[in-house]
């Protein structure tokens, strides 16, 4: 509580001056509950956005994943894909060269109609097959 101004001043000029200084509280008090209202709101905006990024960039994310999920399943079967054929190439390089080693071996055998393995002009070529030389 203040005192009062001891240099003659009137009881009644005392009353004003504590009317104005209430005024003045009254107001301060008021525009600080404004104030202190407008950054409660200011506040809730707030965390409304930041709610609203976190649930896009959960969306966001769950997409991501997904697609990796995908394009991995994706390489996983291109993946085995490739090693069958790369299996298969390796099964056929070994037919191709057991089927050259037989080529240069028949090349060698000389040429006459004695031998009974000779097939006589009139017969179709021999034809091999991929399958036909398992090793």
């Amino acid at each position: 509580m203040k005192k009062l101004p001891k240099h003659g001043s009137s009881s009644s000029e005392a009353e004003e001056r504590y009317a104005t200084m209430d005024e003045k509280k009254r107001k301060r008090m008021i525009s600080n509950r404004e104030s202190a209202r407008r950054s409660r709101l200011r506040r809730e905006e707030h965390i409304k956005d930041l709610n609203c990024q976190i649930t896009f960039f959960k969306n966001s994310n769950n997409g991501i994943i997904k697609k990796i999920n995908s394009i991995t399943q994706q390489f996983m079967a291109i993946e085995s894909d490739n090693q069958k054929l790369a299996t298969q190439r390796d099964e056929l390089t070994k037919t191709l060269e057991s089927l050259e080693i037989v080529s240069s071996y028949v090349k060698d055998i000389p040429q006459c109609n004695s031998h009974p393995w000779q097939l006589s002009h009139q017969s179709p070529p021999l034809v091999a097959s991929v399958g036909m030389f398992k090793f």
